[in-house]
């Protein structure tokens, strides 16, 4: 009896063993290489999948989802001999599993070293300005030199990113002294290019103020010089008047002229009278004017009748 349940046990147990062997689970985004006595037979998917057992074993598995491969840190020299310390990440994805699972034997350490040697020529060849201001033309450079070699291995890599340069400590306080002196050198030009510009924008409104001012004292004048020439043609024009009412009216037309001259006088002597005054020899020197009215007017006739 015992015996029989001894050997009940090991057939429970192989079959056991026959259904683990029999039985695999590939996880999503996973592929799984199937293996005849060490030969590649198959890829199995993502699912459950049932193998022949002792024949057929488990291969490496291999992500099949994009993932990031970190890259050691390692000092370069640039073209200009300085030292600078680099480090990246590569992103890449499987896209044919037998052939990164047989054409090479560990495809991570592969890219790794495949990018340093990469990085390393590409920094090489530049001076250390170029080095900080090329970053993502050199990540471009990278990622097409190790694509093209992984295309081999069935993978594509989809995206190199240097992460940090790190020049020494000295040329980072060099660096800080020359980007001193930049800001120093460029505060001191601003400073000029404002002094120059506010200089000219005083010169240019004196210049307008001294423009508007000559013009200005140019209008008063031919204002002035206007007004003079109306003054002079009214007094012209008053004058003759003055010489043909003398010629046609005689001594009426003289005591009358007078007579308003002399109230205008009067009246500019003091404003505020309401009577004015005439003197007593006022009709004395009317009669005057008189006379030389009558005389000019003998004259006119002696010169008429002389004409006859």
């Amino acid at each position: 009896m015992v015996p029989s349940l001894f050997v009940l046990g090991i057939l429970v147990v192989f079959a056991l063993v026959v259904v683990a062997k029999s039985v695999v689970t590939v996880d999503q985004g996973s592929e799984v290489m199937l293996e005849r006595f060490g030969k590649y037979v198959a890829t199995l998917k993502p699912g459950l999948q049932f193998v022949t057992p002792f024949a057929y074993r488990v291969g490496r598995r291999l992500n099949m989802m994009e993932h990031a491969i970190d890259i050691p840190s390692q000092e370069v020299i640039t073209k200009d001999n300085a030292t600078v310390t680099v480090d990246a990440i590569v992103f890449l994805v499987i896209v044919d599993a037998y052939k990164a699972a047989y054409n090479v034997s560990d495809y991570v350490s592969t890219c790794q070293q495949l990018t340093l040697a990469n990085v390393r020529s590409v920094i090489g060849v530049r001076e250390f300005d170029l080095v900080l201001a090329e970053r993502i033309k050199m990540n471009e450079e990278i990622l097409k030199e190790i694509d093209s070699a992984c295309q081999t291995w069935g993978i594509k890599v989809t995206r190199v990113e240097i992460r940090d340069i790190r020049p020494p400590a000295d040329l980072l306080a060099a660096m800080g002294d020359q980007k001193k002196a930049d800001q120093e050198k460029r505060a001191k030009i601003l400073t000029a290019e404002g002094d120059q510009q506010s200089q000219i924008k005083v010169a240019e409104g004196k210049r307008q103020a001294a423009i508007l001012e000559s013009q200005g004292r140019l209008e008063a004048a031919k204002n002035e010089a206007e007004g003079i020439k109306i003054t002079a043609q009214a007094q012209a024009d008053a004058t003759k008047s003055v010489a043909l009412a003398i010629t046609g009216g005689g001594e009426a037309a003289v005591n009358y002229f007078l007579g308003q001259k002399y109230i205008e006088a009067m009246a500019k002597i003091n404003p505020n009278a309401n009577i004015i005054m005439i003197p007593a020899d006022f009709g004395t020197g009317v009669a005057s004017i008189g006379g030389i009215a009558a005389l000019l007017n003998g004259d006119g006739k002696s010169g008429k009748s002389g004409g006859k």
